[in-house]
């Protein structure tokens, strides 16, 4: 589900009860910061983006 607040963009999700804990999902971006658990993502050295879908949410900010 996606959901906006002002300028911030919001994904939540639930995963399957069988699907396998500490998987990620990478992302690119045009702009902005990815946060996840109130903390900002960082980039790996290739530019990506590695999101935790065990996290459940995440939310881009301008």
């Amino acid at each position: 589900m996606r959901t906006t607040s002002g300028s911030n963009t919001t994904w939540t999700w639930t995963l399957p009860a069988h699907f396998p804990p500490g998987k990620f999902l990478r992302m690119k971006v045009d702009g902005g910061t990815l946060r996840q658990g109130g903390s900002a993502l960082a980039w790996d050295d290739h530019g990506y983006y590695e999101v935790a879908l065990d996290a459940g949410s995440l939310t881009l900010s301008p």
